[in-house]
Formats: structure tokens, C-alpha cells, sequence
């Protein structure tokens, strides 16, 4: 499932809306530290010109890294800059850092907070897709939710996906099938409990995860610095219940992260 504000803006690139939230943020806080280095600055001044500009240069470089960060991804998400994976790892970072300030500044202008977090979601999405490198097939893991799973169903995927009776009532046999066809692993969990002891007992290259909003903005936090890409579940019948999945999507994620 696309996002539809992946539509190129003329200057914020595909995510408007993340990049107009954390300018705000940015500039808040740049405010703040030009306040409280103009208060400190009498003080200092009487300590001696040295210390002085020692100590409001070291305040300027905070507010300076956020900007330098929010030109970078900028300049990557509008494909301008390939990003170094170090240098990914440390933006990711940064964007999780925020992102709570970045959810106020949202109800303030009356976005949603799911609304906000998929535009995180698809922006985390396109840098690691535009730092793609290859992935072992026995290295990749497909994790899904068990709310994929008709919920009168039988059979215990969770325990092994392999009980799938592939009957095509849900997803999860045609899941099963791309994960067959490309070799990769693919687990069914109850929750972010089960999904974190699974990425540590089989310690994948790269996930691909589908779940909610919330669960997809938590859990790409939480397995850091292993490069995700969330899809976004289908809701038909409500959270939790009967969801669906773009398996398009999920093939076509898959086959970049093979192929290189």
C-alpha cells in the first residue's frame, strides 16, 4: 500500500508533511537555544571573551547538526544524495529522537498521529530502499502479525508458518509462497515480545515488516540498526482483526532486497 503523499513537492520532495513537522521542531528549538545563549551571554561575558565564545559556539552545534540533518534527508528523499550507511544509521536515529516532538507539532496543525507516522514510515522506507545492498535470501525475514490470519482459523501459524493450509482464505499462504519462491524467512508473531525473541534468534541482514502504524514506528525503533521496510497493513474488519496486506508490494520489496 502506497502512500499517496509520495507525490513529488516542488521543494520538500515526497514527504511534505514529515519535513514541514520537523522544520517546525527544528525551528523551535532553535529558538530556544538562541534565547538561552543570549541569557547566558552577560554572564560569560564577565568570565572572559574566550570562554564566552567557547561556550555559545558549543550551544550553535546542536541547533546546527539538527539543520545539517534535515538537509540531508531532505536531499535523500527527493533522490539528489545517495545516503553512506553510517551516516544512514545515525539519521535514522535522529528522526526516532524526535519523533515525538514531531507528533506534538502534528496535533497542533491537526494531522493524526497515524497520519504522521506513515509519512515517517514511508520516508525510513525510501532511505534504506535507495541504500539497498544485497541480501542474503536466508538472511532476509518477512514478519508479519498473526491478525493476518482469519481469526477462526485452526491452525497455529504462529508456532510454525508451515501449519498453513495455504486454502487462500487469508494471506498468510500466499505469503508463505513468496517466501518459498525466494528463500527467505518468514515468521507469524503475537506481538513485539515474540517478534524481537524471533529477530534475535535468527539474526537477519534486513526485515521486512508488516503491521499498523504505531507497531511498525516501535518496532523499527526497536531492531535498530537492522535496516526494516514497513508495510503498512488493510483494516477492513477493524484493528487487530482479519487484516490484509499488498502482497505486490511485498514481492516487489523482497525481490529489490535480493537482488541488490
Amino acid at each position: 500500500m502506497r502512500n499517496q503523499e509520495q507525490q513529488d513537492h516542488p521543494v520538500l520532495g515526497r514527504y511534505p508533511l514529515y519535513f514541514k513537522l520537523t522544520f517546525a521542531v527544528f525551528a523551535g528549538i532553535t529558538l530556544v537555544w538562541a534565547a538561552l545563549a543570549y541569557l547566558l551571554w552577560p554572564g560569560l561575558h564577565r568570565l572572559g571573551l574566550p570562554i564566552a565564545y567557547g561556550v555559545e559556539t558549543l550551544l550553535a552545534i546542536f541547533p546546527l547538526l539538527c539543520w545539517i540533518m534535515w538537509g540531508s534527508m531532505l536531499l535523500a528523499s527527493t533522490n539528489h544524495w545517495r545516503i553512506h550507511p553510517i551516516w544512514l544509521r545515525i539519521s535514522n536515529r535522529w528522526l526516532y529522537a524526535f519523533f515525538p516532538l514531531v507528533l506534538l507539532a502534528g496535533k497542533v496543525v491537526g494531522a493524526s498521529k497515524d497520519k504522521v507516522s506513515q509519512s515517517l514510515i514511508d520516508l525510513i522506507n525510501h532511505l534504506v530502499e535507495l541504500n539497498l545492498y544485497k541480501v542474503p535470501a536466508d538472511r532476509l525475514l518477512l514478519l508479519t502479525p498473526h491478525c493476518l490470519q482469519k481469526s477462526d482459523c485452526v491452525h497455529k501459524v504462529t508456532t510454525d508458518v508451515h501449519n498453513c493450509k495455504r486454502c487462500g482464505r487469508c494471506q498468510v499462504g500466499t505469503l508463505l509462497d513468496i517466501a518459498d519462491t525466494y528463500g527467505c524467512k518468514f515468521v507469524v508473531v503475537t506481538g513485539g515480545t515474540l517478534a524481537r525473541l524471533m529477530i534475535k534468534n535468527i539474526r537477519p541482514k534486513a526485515i521486512v515488516a508488516i503491521a499498523c502504524e504505531r507497531d511498525l514506528v516501535s518496532g523499527m525503533n526497536d531492531v535498530f540498526p537492522i535496516p526494516v521496510v514497513g508495510v503498512l497493513n488493510e483494516r477492513p474488519c477493524g484493528p487487530c482483526c482479519n487484516t490484509r496486506v499488498d502482497t505486490d508490494r511485498i514481492k516487489e520489496v523482497v525481490e529489490k532486497l535480493i537482488n541488490g
